[in-house]
């Protein structure tokens, strides 16, 4: 693990596997979680990639101030981390997100452009969390769960007095086989306890309000319009779009994060983003079937 400062001095943690003559891959972890989460991903990503993993800030090993809960700080860390690595906008990077870390992209997109990136893996995150008071976007695209202000008042509550009940609730819903289970699949009990020890542990490592913090953010953003705009309104946008959605969440409908794929192709002359619904694993599909998404993943980054 290496680490550096962002520029307000919050110390981050990151991973930086493989050859450093080869293409960047980012990998961005979600809610809770840290690189780690990638650990059945790395080794086989990083024959073809130079990889770099960061801790979000408050996860994991790196920082946790009490501050800098918002997801626009994040993409400002992420920025930090590529001018830390001398990766510039003549670069080409490629990236996979899953959750909170599409999040992060759609944020860094607004701050300083997609230049940069030639490819970008979206996993199961919907564009907008919270359901629409106009009626424009509810129960077939939002969350299933944190999508209104007193669903989040809630878990800052729960945070308060029992944040394992709401680490080990997230763990339920994330992974595929517990939130929806299917007949012909067989989970021994030795790996349900494992996944969830492995889950509940790096969730500890970070600070339950200042996760509840982070959670209010991230649910009160709209990135519909901001999508549409920065991967398809600007003639020059070049990067490659998949977006991995799954029947199996207990995050989201496929229908939502699939929903950024049209957004991201609106304005666009050329369509540069695809869907894709899988059946194999749920809102952590990286992690419940690593081989098949890293053949996934493989195919797509290598494309010209």
């Amino acid at each position: 693990m290496q680490f550096f400062k962002t520029n307000d001095g919050c110390q981050i943690a990151f991973q930086d596997v493989g050859d450093k003559t080869l293409p960047v891959l980012i990998l961005l972890h979600g809610f809770t979680g840290s690189s780690e989460v990638f650990q059945r991903n790395i080794p086989t990503l990083s024959k073809h990639f130079h990889v770099i993993a960061p801790d979000l800030r408050g996860h994991g090993a790196s920082g946790k101030p009490r501050h800098g809960f918002h997801v626009f700080r994040l993409a400002m860390d992420l920025h930090n981390l590529l001018g830390h690595l001398n990766i510039t906008q003549s670069s080409t990077v490629r990236c996979i997100a899953g959750s909170l870390g599409c999040s992060i992209l759609w944020s860094f997109a607004e701050l300083f452009g997609t230049d940069m990136f030639s490819h970008m893996i979206w996993i199961d995150q919907a564009p907008m969390q919270n359901y629409a008071s106009d009626g424009s976007w509810g129960s077939a695209e939002g969350n299933r769960g944190m999508n209104s202000a007193s669903a989040v008042a809630n878990l800052k509550a729960t945070l308060k007095y029992d944040p394992d009940s709401v680490y080990r609730g997230t763990i339920a819903g994330c992974l595929g086989y517990r939130s929806h289970p299917v007949a012909d699949e067989s989970v021994s009990d030795e790996v349900r306890d494992a996944d969830e020890e492995f889950f509940l542990a790096i969730a500890r490592k970070g600070n339950a309000e200042w996760y509840g913090n982070l959670m209010a953010d991230h649910t009160a953003l709209d990135w519909r319009q901001s999508i549409v705009e920065q991967f398809g309104g600007r003639a020059e946008h070049k990067t490659n779009v998949l977006v991995i959605a799954t029947d199996r969440s207990g995050c989201f409908p496929a229908l939502g994060p699939l929903a950024a794929v049209d957004f991201a192709n609106a304005k666009a002359s050329t369509p540069r983003a695809r869907g894709i619904v899988i059946e194999w694993g749920g809102h952590w599909c990286y992690w419940e079937d690593s081989e098949r998404f890293n053949r996934l993943a493989l195919d797509f980054l290598t494309e010209t």
